[in-house]
């Protein structure tokens, strides 16, 4: 009786004593009974599901990109989740999981803002108000995804506010830090919330802020880098002359590269031409 190549192949292995792959996927359970997989990212093959979890009213830090140091930039986000944790065979690697998850997301038209691998990988991908991690270490990985609502930034107007808003989100916008059209120069109208953030400061004297200066999408990416970094700047500089440390402050220009909302309408362009107060590690011996 004749044998095909593959059928000879696998008897030779059994004999052997080497597992076929076929083996080695057969040595996974079967998915959590309750747990359903994810629609954006499936599991991969030879993998199953582990484990589940739903979260109402979540809180979570998602890496959004990375500083000139190459850590990770967080942002906050709150709403409804749901994690999947999966179990894959041997040899499966963090790296190839991201690589996996980065395509198929792209695909379904999630941006990436984040992607890190070395031995243990993670993303973050967003569609809209639709969020997106997969977090991956040896041959496990967990998917989190998350219908996220905006918190309410617009009523940050007092110094209190802005602290609390500054622990729970790590980051706020300040939108009203106004500018002359196209310049770095402060409008007056800004004087009261800066007053506000310079008390702030002297609220918590151990606080470090980055300064960060965001911009629409019109003009050029080196324009609007620029025109950014020195908004950034004014701001610090008020604040020096108003009383604040300069070492506890670091203005940075962000440009257009992390717009807030559709830069295809003038709403939407008001919302991305902005200051952002950012917490960083407190003082040392503070």
């Amino acid at each position: 009786m004749k044998h095909s190549p593959h059928a000879l192949f696998l008897l030779l292995l059994t004999l052997t004593g080497i597992p076929s792959l076929h083996a080695q996927a057969a040595k996974l359970a079967p998915d959590q009974a309750g747990c359903v997989d994810s629609k954006v990212f499936p599991k991969l093959l030879e993998c199953r599901i582990d484990n589940c979890e739903k979260k109402d009213s979540d809180h979570r830090d998602v890496s959004v990109g990375e500083d000139d140091k190459g850590e990770a930039i967080n942002t906050s986000i709150e709403g409804n989740s749901r994690s999947v944790m999966y179990e894959c065979r041997e040899g499966t690697t963090p790296a190839s999981v991201v690589e996996q998850a980065a395509a198929a997301l792209k695909t379904a038209g999630f941006e990436i803002p984040y992607r890190f691998a070395e031995a243990e990988a993670a993303l973050t991908a967003r569609k809209n108000d639709f969020w997106v991690t997969v977090e991956a270490a040896a041959r496990y990985y967990t998917l989190t995804e998350i219908n996220s609502v905006a918190p309410d930034f617009e009523s940050v107007i007092d110094a209190s506010s802005m602290a609390e808003m500054l622990e729970r989100y790590g980051h706020v916008p300040l939108y009203g830090i106004q500018f002359l059209p196209g310049r770095p120069d402060l409008t007056p109208a800004s004087d009261a919330i800066l007053n506000e953030l310079a008390a702030m400061l002297n609220d918590h004297p151990a606080w470090r802020l980055r300064i960060e200066g965001h911009t629409d999408n019109t003009g050029t990416k080196m324009g609007n880098m620029t025109l950014s970094f020195r908004r950034a700047s004014a701001v610090v500089a008020w604040l020096t002359a108003n009383g604040a440390k300069r070492a506890r402050l670091d203005p940075q220009g962000i440009g257009d590269a992390r717009p807030a909302a559709d830069n295809a309408t003038e709403a939407g362009r008001g919302k991305n031409r902005r200051i952002e107060i950012v917490k960083m590690q407190d003082l040392p011996g503070q």
